[in-house]
């Protein structure tokens, strides 16, 4: 329902940036974000459960789409590349996210840890956004406002959909997997999605640099091969501690190919680098709806660490 949501949205985001411009568009999506999620946390039911988690996935692909808008117009103020490091900002965020979450949910109960969650990334983000650049940079660029996937946005938006598909099957799986093949509890267990996203930060905050140095086809190809090994290393390993170490070296793979790709959305637009976005985005975030049941499914079958290599070919 979250990804669905989010897939749902991310069009009608592109429109959006276009009347109202993406710093407007990220303060208004980053509230709303804060607001949805106490939803499936509060739902008294399993139908409310998916209704809210639709709710926050739509806020999830608007935000999603709005920031990434508003990266680009930052990388052509500076004219240099930040994406990269942007996306690191979100996984040092996942992984504070999973390791103090955690921490405030065994010991002050689910509900107090979502309210103060939510109580400081609104705070945050009313304090980030007085940096924004004006509305006016990116307001307005185009007539046409519908983020219908173009032929050149098709491509990345392929290739974007493999690459969040990975993320996704491996944030949802991991630590499934290690409490299933290793027989550890689930805290430990949580170190494989912990750690991937511990690459997955080192690679983008360094990413920028790389892109620079390699350009962004290389960078993506030698991602991608990295990617792939680290992990079908981490599902052939005999071990927890390797396999959460091959899970580092699969999340610096993985890290820097969609920023890339998004990033790469918004020049191949430069009238309206929201819509690009938008359009990468929405193909891109299928992989996340498709990827995680898709696993499950194929896991049914032939067992989860089977299934999973799935992502690896």
């Amino acid at each position: 329902a979250i990804a669905a949501g989010a897939v749902c949205a991310m069009p009608i985001a592109g429109v959006l940036i276009n009347r109202l411009g993406s710093a407007r568009m990220t303060l208004i999506t980053g509230a709303l974000f804060c607001i949805t999620f106490l939803g499936p946390i509060l739902a008294p039911s399993f139908i409310t459960f998916v209704i809210g988690g639709f709710a926050l996935g739509m806020m999830i692909g608007s935000l999603d789409v709005s920031m990434n808008a508003h990266g680009i117009a930052v990388e052509k103020v500076l004219h240099r590349p930040t994406m990269s490091m942007f996306h690191g900002g979100y996984s040092v965020g996942a992984l504070a996210g999973a390791f103090i979450g955690a921490a405030l949910l065994e010991a002050f109960g689910e509900l107090a840890q979502a309210l103060s969650v939510a109580a400081v990334c609104l705070a945050i983000q009313f304090i980030a956004a007085r940096y924004f650049l004006p509305s006016s940079v990116d307001k307005g660029l185009s007539g046409s406002h519908f983020a219908w996937p173009t032929r050149a946005t098709i491509g990345l938006g392929l290739l974007c959909f493999l690459a969040l598909m990975i993320e996704g099957s491996v944030m949802d799986w991991a630590a499934i997997l290690m409490r299933e093949k290793f027989l550890i509890d689930a805290s430990a267990a949580a170190l494989g999605f912990g750690f991937y996203q511990c690459g997955m930060a080192a690679s983008r905050l360094s990413g920028d640099w790389i892109r620079m140095k390699l350009g962004a086809v290389t960078m993506v190809f030698a991602s991608a091969l990295l990617t792939a090994a680290g992990t079908a290393l981490a599902l052939v390993a005999p071990s927890p501690a390797l396999a959460v170490t091959a899970f580092v070296f699969a999340g610096l793979g993985v890290g820097n190919i969609a920023p890339v790709l998004f990033a790469g959305g918004g020049r191949l637009e430069p009238e309206a680098p929201g819509r690009g976005i938008a359009a990468v985005t929405t193909l891109g975030y299928s992989g996340f709806l498709c990827g995680p049941p898709l696993i499950g499914f194929a896991a049914q079958m032939t067992g989860l660490n089977a299934a999973l290599f799935l992502t690896v070919a």
